[in-house]
Protein backbone atom coordinates (compact mmCIF):
# COMPACT_ATOMS: atom_id res chain seq x y z
CA UNK A 1 0.00 0.00 0.00
CA UNK A 2 1.30 3.62 -0.82
CA UNK A 3 1.92 5.88 2.11
CA UNK A 4 1.35 9.02 2.43
CA UNK A 5 3.67 12.14 2.31
CA UNK A 6 3.17 16.11 2.93
CA UNK A 7 4.94 18.92 1.81
CA UNK A 8 4.92 22.52 3.12
CA UNK A 9 7.76 24.61 1.73
CA UNK A 10 9.00 27.14 4.70
CA UNK A 11 9.68 29.12 1.48
CA UNK A 12 5.91 29.48 1.24
CA UNK A 13 4.84 29.79 4.24
CA UNK A 14 1.87 28.15 6.34
CA UNK A 15 -1.22 26.81 4.20
CA UNK A 16 -3.94 29.59 4.74
CA UNK A 17 -6.43 26.58 5.71
CA UNK A 18 -5.85 23.24 7.24
CA UNK A 19 -4.00 21.22 4.40
CA UNK A 20 -0.81 21.08 2.71
CA UNK A 21 0.34 22.63 -0.34
CA UNK A 22 1.43 19.38 -1.45
CA UNK A 23 0.75 15.50 -1.20
CA UNK A 24 2.70 12.50 -2.80
CA UNK A 25 0.99 9.43 -2.72
CA UNK A 26 3.24 6.70 -4.07
CA UNK A 27 5.06 8.05 -7.52
CA UNK A 28 1.94 11.07 -7.93
CA UNK A 29 2.38 14.28 -6.38
CA UNK A 30 -0.96 16.33 -5.88
CA UNK A 31 0.41 19.86 -5.21
CA UNK A 32 -2.97 22.37 -4.20
CA UNK A 33 -4.30 25.74 -5.76
CA UNK A 34 -1.19 28.06 -5.58
CA UNK A 35 -1.89 31.48 -6.33
CA UNK A 36 0.98 34.47 -6.42
CA UNK A 37 0.78 35.50 -3.32
CA UNK A 38 4.12 35.75 -1.86
CA UNK A 39 5.63 33.65 0.97
CA UNK A 40 4.94 35.75 3.51
CA UNK A 41 2.75 34.36 7.10
CA UNK A 42 -0.62 35.77 8.00
CA UNK A 43 -3.98 35.46 6.60
CA UNK A 44 -4.64 35.47 3.33
CA UNK A 45 -6.34 38.42 3.18
CA UNK A 46 -3.20 40.31 5.09
CA UNK A 47 -0.38 38.77 2.30
CA UNK A 48 1.02 40.87 -0.58
CA UNK A 49 -0.50 40.22 -3.85
CA UNK A 50 1.08 42.27 -6.87
CA UNK A 51 -1.58 44.22 -8.92
CA UNK A 52 -0.44 43.19 -12.97
CA UNK A 53 -1.39 39.96 -14.29
CA UNK A 54 2.00 39.09 -15.74
CA UNK A 55 3.52 39.58 -11.84
CA UNK A 56 0.98 36.99 -10.58
CA UNK A 57 1.11 34.79 -12.96
CA UNK A 58 5.00 34.27 -13.53
CA UNK A 59 4.85 34.23 -9.36
CA UNK A 60 2.33 31.55 -9.62
CA UNK A 61 4.51 29.43 -11.28
CA UNK A 62 7.24 30.27 -8.86
CA UNK A 63 5.87 29.38 -6.01
CA UNK A 64 4.43 26.11 -7.58
CA UNK A 65 8.20 25.51 -8.91
CA UNK A 66 8.97 25.67 -5.05
CA UNK A 67 6.59 22.98 -3.93
CA UNK A 68 7.61 20.89 -6.82
CA UNK A 69 11.38 20.86 -5.58
CA UNK A 70 10.73 20.76 -2.16
CA UNK A 71 9.20 17.30 -3.28
CA UNK A 72 12.28 16.88 -5.28
CA UNK A 73 10.62 17.38 -8.08
CA UNK A 74 10.79 20.11 -10.85
CA UNK A 75 7.94 21.94 -13.00
CA UNK A 76 9.19 19.00 -15.70
CA UNK A 77 7.60 16.64 -13.72
CA UNK A 78 3.76 17.71 -13.89
CA UNK A 79 1.70 15.90 -16.73
CA UNK A 80 -1.62 17.94 -15.33
CA UNK A 81 -2.71 21.54 -14.40
CA UNK A 82 -5.84 23.06 -13.83
CA UNK A 83 -5.69 26.64 -14.20
CA UNK A 84 -8.31 29.02 -12.59
CA UNK A 85 -8.38 32.66 -14.27
CA UNK A 86 -10.85 35.94 -13.03
CA UNK A 87 -10.79 36.83 -16.49
CA UNK A 88 -10.34 35.29 -19.77
CA UNK A 89 -8.89 38.49 -21.31
CA UNK A 90 -5.68 37.24 -19.41
CA UNK A 91 -5.64 33.72 -21.62
CA UNK A 92 -2.80 34.84 -24.55
CA UNK A 93 -1.15 36.45 -21.50
CA UNK A 94 -0.67 33.43 -19.42
CA UNK A 95 -0.50 30.83 -22.43
CA UNK A 96 3.37 32.97 -23.74
CA UNK A 97 3.92 32.69 -19.46
CA UNK A 98 3.26 29.20 -19.20
CA UNK A 99 5.05 28.50 -22.17
CA UNK A 100 8.26 29.64 -20.62
CA UNK A 101 8.19 27.80 -17.56
CA UNK A 102 6.57 24.36 -19.15
CA UNK A 103 8.28 24.18 -22.94
CA UNK A 104 7.63 20.81 -23.52
CA UNK A 105 4.08 20.68 -23.56
CA UNK A 106 4.37 17.24 -22.25
CA UNK A 107 1.43 17.92 -20.04
CA UNK A 108 -2.69 18.06 -19.98
CA UNK A 109 -4.27 21.37 -19.43
CA UNK A 110 -7.86 22.48 -17.86
CA UNK A 111 -8.71 26.12 -17.63
CA UNK A 112 -11.81 27.84 -16.00
CA UNK A 113 -13.13 31.34 -15.29
CA UNK A 114 -13.83 32.28 -12.15
CA UNK A 115 -13.73 34.17 -9.11
CA UNK A 116 -11.01 33.63 -6.69
CA UNK A 117 -10.35 33.83 -2.68
CA UNK A 118 -9.01 38.08 -3.08
CA UNK A 119 -10.87 40.09 -5.34
CA UNK A 120 -7.48 40.98 -6.35
CA UNK A 121 -6.60 37.50 -7.07
CA UNK A 122 -6.44 36.90 -10.54
CA UNK A 123 -4.81 33.11 -11.17
CA UNK A 124 -4.46 30.07 -9.41
CA UNK A 125 -3.02 27.12 -10.30
CA UNK A 126 -2.81 23.77 -9.06
CA UNK A 127 -1.41 20.49 -10.26
CA UNK A 128 -0.22 16.87 -10.68
CA UNK A 129 3.18 15.42 -11.34
CA UNK A 130 4.85 11.97 -11.29
CA UNK A 131 7.99 11.52 -9.53
CA UNK A 132 9.25 8.24 -10.54
CA UNK A 133 10.44 5.66 -8.35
Amino acid sequence: MATKQTYNPATLGEPVGPFSRAVRIGNTLYVAGTSGITHLTGPIWDRPLAQDFDTQARQTFENVQRVMEDAGGSLDDIYKLTLLLKDRKYFDELSNIRAEYLPEKAYVSTGFITDLMRDDMLIEIDAEAYLGD
